[in-house]
């Protein structure tokens, strides 16, 4: 049984969450138990789908036969999922919570209407897609914005090529060009609030080498995201005394 919509219905959106299933069913469970197990959990899925993300997601929910494989997939844009909860970083907050909620959710009905117990449980995941690496992005950018001028120069440049590194990916993963757009939007915010000449903690001045390789570090990544402050080329700036 597969209950997966139309290929056309979610091309261009991104996999929100998935909740995966693999139990033993139980002895003696008859084929009309089996085809009611799997509508009520389509059913469930997409009901809570469009209560806790919003109501045009799409629920693609596939079946295999034997013991109990289920992958249960909520598709949608994270624009149209963030904009009720203000800015784009607390939205993102608020909307992984939500979809890992979801699938934890999707999860514990599978176990609950198989009566799968400990035994027979095979493997179980609760998944939250480009959400998860969203919000592990947000959650770098929100560190660093906090963490400068209490870290070393050479961290802070660090921490910057390493958000620009996991942007990238998951950029490319990224399959709504609004959402693309958002995303760009939110690190073009960040990139243009990087100090020019990055403070440090007081008696730890930095190295000659630790100053250019900040200022390499934030050259690479307006290339990619500023949007006011385009640096055209490289220049290592004196040290900077807060």
């Amino acid at each position: 049984m597969n209950t997966m919509p139309a290929m056309a219905d979610y091309i261009n959106k991104n996999i929100l969450c998935q909740a995966y299933i693999h139990v033993d069913l139980p002895d003696g469970i008859t084929i009309a138990q089996l085809d009611e197990i799997k509508a009520h959990l389509s059913e469930f899925a997409t009901s809570r789908a469009k209560f806790f993300v919003y109501p045009d997601v799409d629920v693609a929910v596939e079946f295999s036969d034997g013991s109990l494989k289920a992958k249960v997939s909520i598709f949608g844009m994270i624009y149209l999922a963030v904009i009720g909860y203000g800015d784009f970083r607390n939205g993102v907050d608020y909307l992984h919570t939500d979809v890992k909620r979801l699938a934890d959710s999707v999860v514990a009905e599978s176990l609950f209407m198989t009566r799968a117990r400990h035994e027979s449980i095979i493997r179980t995941e609760a998944r939250t897609g480009v959400v998860g690496s969203l919000k592990i992005l947000v959650d770098d950018m929100n560190t660093l914005d906090g963490s400068i001028g209490q870290i070393p120069v050479e961290e802070v440049a660090r921490r910057i090529n390493k958000i620009k590194a996991d942007a990238d990916v998951l950029l490319a993963n990224v399959r709504s060009e609004e959402d693309s757009k958002n995303i760009e939007e939110e690190l073009g915010i960040f990139s243009d609030n990087l100090p020019e000449r990055c403070p440090y903690p007081k008696h730890r001045n930095p190295e000659s080498a630790a100053i250019i390789e900040y200022n390499d570090a934030l050259v690479e990544f307006r290339k990619s995201f500023g949007r006011i402050k385009k640096a055209t080329k490289k220049v290592s700036p004196p040290p900077f005394v807060p």
